[in-house]
């Protein structure tokens, strides 16, 4: 009990530290919220048409969210089946190869695609590479941390009797990590659509070109046909990925023929990405040179600058931002959740709220970035403002998930007894819930850290606009010791996720 508390006043300090640091003000977000919503007043009505002009953009971010997919989910499983210790017996070679697979999944998508543009070139080949990169880095974490925690009695007693480690691991493992491998990277599927759509920024194909050209002139009607077509297309793709989890969690069985449907259509949609791919050659080995020389010779003396321009600064700015934004995104987003939960109202009433939080969800970062900027101007409270929104989408739908397959019978107990609607969920709900959503937060801290660090491009603090700077500029010492500081920060803020989970 003490440790409960203790962690809770420890949170407390944090978050007022955190509301210092990033300059956190509801008298600005009161006296200025409402040109937040002047600009979204702009977009409607949208300029349908515009539609034509985005659909060849749009085409290319789904080409790009696709091969990256299933390229990385690919590449994945065999980096996982690499990094596992059983099966990868040469430490030498295992420890580090978790190391680099700890740094690609530190480097946002952004910051790959931008690495990729100098590397091959302008174009949706930078931003392909790009995603299949950083889901290969995320997919081969997921993987080995799935096949570790599986149970290898039968794997061992197979190996034991002659089998080989490799047939043992084929026959007893990976029956049982497949599906929730699969299921991992149906999820993130779903994050690299919203992922590609911002690529264009830095010069990697798809919609995030047009998409930022029209916000720089203001264009809001367009960027709202954008986003409503962009909307479409994570309506089209969550609703494709729910039903094949569904199918892979044997709560839905379609027949041979739907079977065959899908695997044809999945292999004429990949053909058809790879078939698209725009090569534009860029500085190829010299620029890797540079990178991996700047990644190993990093900048030590902003590593030890103390001051508001070295890398420790940095970093808790950064942190405070993220911390802000994941708070702020879940108490909003346990409110959503609830309003949109078919278990605890009728299907009528929580449609409405569905859709709101999967409108949230399309929303690309920078937009929201760009708009906060507007009404707090720059800097990191924009920056915090923009990680609470881009954390509701999410964070709800984790919730959502959470709330409709706990058991309902003690809030149904309680609404029997005459306790209201909330009263009966803060009794009979949330103490279930509470071990799930406390896991979601965690985990959603995790990825602001690295969401902060792209926010750099609209200048809404933290280490993003530094990091981003010397990229542009070629200053890759610089780089390489922003990106450690990043690393250490992200693997520093796994660590005690993972402990308060397992405690």
């Amino acid at each position: 009990m003490k440790k409960v508390h203790g962690g809770r006043w420890l949170l407390l300090l944090l978050l007022l530290a955190a509301w210092e640091e990033t300059g956190a003000s509801v008298t600005v977000l009161v006296q200025r919220g409402g040109r937040f919503l002047d600009i979204l007043e702009a977009m409607v009505p949208v300029d349908t048409g515009y539609f034509g002009q985005v659909v060849r953009p749009l085409a290319a971010t789904i080409r790009m969210s696709v091969l990256g997919s299933v390229l990385g989910t690919v590449l994945g499983f065999g980096g996982a089946f690499a990094a596992n210790r059983w099966i990868n017996r040469y430490f030498l070679l295992r420890i580090p190869f978790k190391l680099l697979i700890q740094l690609l999944r530190t480097v946002p998508a952004l910051i790959l695609a931008l690495l990729c543009t100098f590397l091959v070139g302008l174009g949706t080949f930078a931003g392909t590479l790009a995603l299949t990169t950083y889901t290969f880095g995320v997919m081969t974490r997921l993987g080995y941390e799935d096949m570790e925690n599986a149970d290898w009695k039968g794997a061992r007693a197979l190996a034991a009797a002659g089998t080989g480690r490799g047939k043992a691991f084929f026959r007893a493992i990976l029956p049982k990590v497949l599906p929730g491998y699969l299921t991992n990277a149906l999820y993130l599927w779903e994050a690299n659509v919203r992922q590609a759509a911002i690529l264009g920024y830095v010069g990697a194909g798809g919609i995030g070109l047009i998409l930022n050209e029209r916000l720089a002139w203001r264009a809001y009607s367009q960027v709202g046909a954008i986003l409503l077509l962009l909307y479409g297309v994570v309506l089209f793709s969550e609703t494709l990925s729910e039903l094949l989890r569904q199918g892979l969690a044997g709560r839905w069985q379609p027949g041979r023929q739907a079977r065959r449907g899908f695997w044809a259509v999945g292999v004429l949609v990949l053909l058809w990405s790879l078939g698209r791919l725009e090569l534009s050659g860029g500085s190829g080995l010299g620029a890797a040179r540079a990178v991996l020389y700047g990644l190993t010779h990093p900048d030590t003396s902003m590593l030890l600058d103390l001051s508001h321009e070295g890398v420790l600064y940095l970093l808790w700015e950064t942190f405070c931002i993220a911390l802000m934004g994941t708070m702020g995104g879940a108490v909003l987003a346990g409110a959503l959740s609830c309003l949109s939960s078919f278990r605890l109202l009728p299907v009528q009433a929580a449609l409405l709220p569905r859709l709101l939080l999967l409108a949230i969800r399309t929303v690309p970062v920078f937009v929201y970035g760009l708009l906060w900027i507007r009404v707090t101007g720059p800097g990191p409270f924009a920056g915090a403002l923009t990680l609470m929104l881009c954390s509701i989408g999410l964070l709800a739908k984790r919730f959502l998930i959470a709330l409709e397959e706990v058991s309902p019978g003690p809030y149904r107990a309680y609404e029997a007894m005459g306790c209201g609607r909330f009263k009966a969920f803060w009794r009979g709900l949330l103490p279930q819930l509470q071990p799930r959503w406390g896991a979601a937060i965690l985990y959603r801290l995790d990825v602001n850290l690295r969401e902060a660090a792209i926010l750099g491009l609209v200048g809404a603090g933290g280490i993003g606009t530094p990091l981003i700077l010397a990229l542009q500029h070629y200053k890759w010492q610089e780089a390489g010791a922003l990106l450690w500081g990043l690393a250490v920060l992200v693997a520093a803020a796994e660590a005690v996720s993972e402990r308060l989970r397992k405690g």
